[in-house]
């Protein structure tokens, strides 16, 4: 059987080189992403100033006592830094030879350092020697050897590693159902060209389990080579990415791209499973009709839908409505495409895999048009599209996945932008900022809030923290944001409504929180809250105030210069000025500038600089969503190109049929654009049917529209796009199938 499944590959090549290709390419994409994922497992920094050091000593970035997942726990934004004293303990143990201080940003706190380098004495094994010094530190401090020593000097990398691994795992769960998806219904249609060779053999005594034993060491010998031949590739596209993420800020530059064999077999393996799974699934039937039914059964259209093949339809579906439900009912804010973006994947493979049904109707539904536009050579579009559904259904589902992934991805993406910005700007009370490059005092603001126009001017500072006590639970398990204003200006630049208490009491260790949530924790005006700060220090803040704000304000109001001290850089940096009801904003900037000018080194602008800020942070964030959709919506058109290609130059021999019939080459073409155009159409339609299920309530809940945010040139260019790959896949296979003489091509065995 092997040797039979050998000549096949041989003497069929070109039949198997769509399935080759699509295989290729799905694992290389798969091993793109497990080396992305592996990266940001290794967080690998190589050291530069600890280069010398065996071991550092540093604060432990990961917060552990969330409640969240332990394997997955949050990241503290501020460098948490260690006690300047275990520079002395770890030196008088055995085997060191040096422990050495440093300082790689802002100003440590008296009795802190960043990190601690510590110098092995010739021959000690470091290993014995890490668990020694681990001995002697508390929970908040960790040892790092190898390349995880440079994380000491790059604060960033750890967060940066967590964003690089979830973004990949979250595309390679995308890649994987689609990349499947793609080899199946490639294989499927590749068996389905070859029912005439499998009815033969049935006919001459092969048995079923024969046809699905020689269609299995097919796919596997066809699977095996084209995902080790993926390898390089593989690995090519992953750095590939990975330094467009690295240019963005996505990735922290210094981070260094891995990708061992870990991730190339893990894709391998998949890749295969999902080969022999797509083949023997679509070698089922042809295996299995009766022997006196082989020869005949070959040209005549089966059943319109297997019932496994319905069966994982209803399964998508219903996956995919259950997300759209959960976004609709019960994510909120920026969470939304956490669930919306799987539900669109869902969907438009639920859509894709009913496509042997849903082409029934289109092809009714545009039949007319056809007809009279294309007279004749319409009337044979037509029929063809009728008569050959199966053919159609099987590159139809390639062009339905390209369209609903590529509008239905990126529409969610602009909706979700749009809200969370018209949230920003809504949250945004401020009307002038005044930044310094160094730092601001408590004096400027107020000499600032004391000037004619001004309704209010506070410091502001912002970090992440965490509440412990009482027990509670953040967003997405993320931290609150923690905002740090002057007590006396705060009410006039935070959007906040004070319900009880007094804002203007948040001095010391105070807080300010949202009244629900305060109702949540059960605490009052008076009670204790305890603080896990974003430095990973605990800090006790009193309830001073209670307020009302809108929906998605997860933030607590501390004093500026309290949470000042628990940030990197120690101190506030910029001053939030609000401008009362009959002050000119031009004129409300240009008084602090005459107030700030004699100080130096300080800038007054509008708002709009802050708006300007979050824009270039969602365009950096969304950057790596554009990368994952153009890679998963590139292999849906190469899936495109693939199977419409395959699948017209399996039609040589009907093509010269009818020529010999009386129809020129001409009309040929002619006929083969019509079912092009009647697929293209079709798809189009169905794609944007799957994806408005999940855009259209996604946009009504976040800005009360019908239609999503966001340009309609995009959905015009994917449109575009979609039906130019499908008459060019389509036309150009035809062209060269109809080159030769109609007798020649007549005679051709398909």
């Amino acid at each position: 059987m092997l040797r039979f499944a050998l000549r096949t590959l041989r003497f069929r090549a070109g039949m198997f080189v769509a399935a080759f290709l699509a295989m290729f390419f799905a694992a290389a994409i798969m091993m793109a992403c497990g080396g992305l994922i592996e990266t940001g497992i290794r967080t690998a920094v190589p050291p530069q100033q600890l280069a010398s050091a065996d071991v550092v000593v540093a604060g432990d970035q990961e917060y552990h006592g969330s409640g969240g997942d332990p394997d997955e726990p949050p990241i503290l934004p501020e460098r948490v830094r260690v006690d300047a004293g275990l520079a002395d303990t770890i030196a008088a143990l055995p085997g060191v030879r040096e422990a050495e201080s440093f300082v790689f940003e802002g100003d440590a706190p008296a009795g802190t350092v960043d990190a601690i380098g510590v110098v092995a004495e010739s021959g000690v094994d470091i290993g014995e020697l890490r668990a020694r010094i681990n001995a002697e530190l508390d929970s908040g401090t960790v040892t790092l050897v190898g390349d995880e020593r440079g994380q000491a000097e790059l604060r960033e990398a750890k967060a940066s590693g967590v964003t690089v691994m979830a973004l990949a795992g979250v595309f390679t769960a995308f890649a994987i159902l689609v990349s499947v998806f793609g080899v199946a219904a490639m294989l499927g249609l590749s068996i389905a060209q070859r029912r005439q060779d499998l009815a033969l053999l049935r006919a001459v005594g092969a048995t079923p389990r024969q046809l699905r034993k020689l269609i299995s060491r097919e796919t596997l010998l066809l699977s095996v080579v084209a995902t080790a031949l993926a390898y390089f590739p593989g690995r090519f596209l992953g750095e590939f990415v990975f330094d467009r993420l690295a240019e963005r800020g996505i990735a922290a530059d210094g981070v260094v791209f891995h990708q061992g064999w870990i991730p190339a077999v893990a894709a391998m393996a998949v890749a295969i499973l999902a080969a022999l799974a797509g083949a023997l699934g679509a070698g089922r039937r042809a295996s299995r009709i009766k022997p006196a039914q082989a020869l005949t059964e070959v040209s005549v259209e089966g059943k319109l839908i297997g019932g496994g093949r319905l069966l994982l339809a209803v399964l998508f579906l219903a996956a995919g409505i259950a997300l759209t439900i959960v976004t609709i009912a019960v994510i909120s804010g920026p969470l939304t495409p956490a669930t919306g973006a799987p539900a669109v994947i869902l969907l438009a493979i639920g859509f894709a895999l009913l496509a042997p049904v849903l082409t029934k109707v289109t092809t009714f539904a545009v039949q007319w048009p056809v007809r009279a536009l294309g007279g004749v050579t319409g009337q044979l579009a037509v029929l063809n599209a009728r008569g050959h559904s199966g053919r159609l259904a099987a590159v139809m589902g390639p062009v339905i996945l390209l369209t609903a992934v590529s509008t239905g991805m990126l529409y969610l993406q602009t909706t979700n932008d749009e809200a969370d910005r018209r949230s920003f700007a809504d949250t945004l009370v401020a009307d002038a900022v005044v930044t310094a490059q160094d730092r601001v005092d408590a004096d400027l603001v107020a000499r600032i809030d004391d000037l004619p126009g001004v309704a209010g001017a506070s410091a502001y500072v912002s970090s992440v923290g965490f509440i412990e006590h009482p027990e509670d639970s953040s967003p997405a398990n993320e931290g609150w944001t923690l905002q740090g204003v002057t007590a006396e200006g705060a009410d006039a630049i935070t959007p906040v409504e004070v319900t009880a208490g007094d804002i203007a009491d948040l001095h010391d260790d105070t807080v300010a929180v949202e009244h629900q949530h305060a109702d949540r924790l059960g605490v009052d005006i008076g009670d204790t809250i305890t603080l896990r700060m974003g430095d990973n220090t605990t800090l006790h803040v009193r309830v001073a105030a209670l307020f009302a704000a809108q929906d998605d304000y997860d933030t607590l109001l501390l004093p500026a210069d309290t949470l000042a001290a628990h940030t990197t850089d120690g101190h506030a940096k910029r001053i939030l000025v609000k401008a009362d009801e009959h002050t000119d904003p031009e004129r409300l900037i240009a008084d602090p500038t005459e107030v700030t000018s004699a100080a130096g080194g300080l800038t007054v602008a509008g708002r709009d600089v802050l708006l300007e800020e979050y824009d270039d942070q969602k365009t950096t964030a969304n950057f790596a969503i554009y990368i994952m959709v153009l890679m998963i919506a590139g292999y849906a058109a190469i899936t495109v190109i693939n199977t419409l290609a395959s699948s017209t130059t399996a039609r040589r021999r009907e093509f010269g049929l009818q020529r010999l019939a009386g129809s020129t080459r001409g009309q040929v073409l002619r006929m083969v654009g019509l079912e092009g155009a009647i697929l293209a159409v079709s798809g189009i339609a169905l794609g944007t049917v799957a994806v408005l299920g999940i855009l259209v309530p996604v946009s009504l809940k976040r800005l009360d529209s019908v239609l999503p945010a966001g340009s309609p040139w995009v959905y015009v260019s994917t449109a575009a796009l979609t039906v130019l790959l499908t008459l060019g896949a389509i036309l150009l296979p035809a062209w060269r199938a109809t080159r030769d003489r109609p007798a020649e091509a007549a005679l051709t065995i398909e």
